[in-house]
């Protein structure tokens, strides 16, 4: 063997250990010391310590759940849990393994087809709150329902059902801060970009858009992997990003 490609052999072997290390926190979702409770019909994990408020998340959820899958035309509600974790960072390792470290303290919820993941209310970090947290497990709980539609759905429409069907109304004045968004930040965000340009602001208005002008049954109907913005709503997606920001700028 050559040396230039032992070294090469090396460098890969010692890439595929890190990877393992990292993401070694991700064997399982759950965590050593979590007990398995039963609220309101919903399988829930959590430490002792947070029962009581994993309770008050499944009851949360239990409230809004059925109104939720209304609004979506989703029979698809079976097996649905929740962990929830005792701290934001716990949550972060179980999304990207240690690599989560570098994740930003908003960054709380989480999801799989079958599990809503959060971080406990006892302990919301700094930029949350016990309310916040609550209503980020119903917005997770609306992820589970269109991932099982369609997974690949894009952040802006995704997320904005999510946090319209959450309750998760945008203030006037954190609309009028991002109202200069960009097409270029609009049509290709990656997860945190999205959040940097106001996306979890801005989303939101963007659905209320859709629904004054075109309805509710239209968002519902852009949800499946082989919807057709442009026969749905007779607007491309740069055109749809240009009406809705002329409607933006104007409130």
């Amino acid at each position: 063997m050559t040396r230039p490609l032992k070294i090469a052999v090396r460098a890969l072997i010692i890439l595929v250990l890190a990877a393992i290390v990292n993401f070694a926190p991700m064997a399982s979702l759950g965590m050593p010391g979590m007990k398995e409770y039963s609220f309101y019909g919903m399988r829930v994990l959590a430490m002792p310590a947070d029962q009581a408020d994993a309770e008050r998340l499944a009851a949360r959820i239990e409230r809004q759940a059925g109104t939720v899958a209304q609004a979506l035309g989703m029979a698809d509600t079976a097996g649905i849990g929740i962990i929830v974790y005792p701290s934001r960072k716990d949550l972060h390792r179980k999304t990207i393994g240690f690599a989560g470290a570098f994740l930003p303290d908003w960054f709380i919820g989480d999801n799989t087809k079958d599990w809503v993941l959060i971080s406990s209310p006892a302990n919301p970090g700094p930029a949350h709150s016990r309310e916040s947290i609550e209503q980020a497990a119903v917005h997770e709980y609306v992820h589970v329902l269109t991932d099982r539609v369609n997974k690949g759905f894009g952040y802006w429409l995704k997320e904005g059902i999510a946090l319209y069907l959450a309750g998760q109304e945008p203030t006037v004045e954190s609309i009028r801060s991002h109202a200069d968004i960009r097409w270029e930040e609009y049509s290709k965000p990656s997860a945190l970009q999205f959040a940097e340009v106001g996306g979890y602001t801005l989303a939101y208005t963007l659905v209320l858009y859709i629904i004054e002008r075109y309805g509710w049954d239209s968002v519902v109907r852009l949800v499946p992997a082989d919807a057709s913005m442009e026969t749905i709503l007779g607007l491309s997606p740069r055109e749809l990003f240009d009406a809705w920001k002329a409607w933006l700028i104007a409130l």
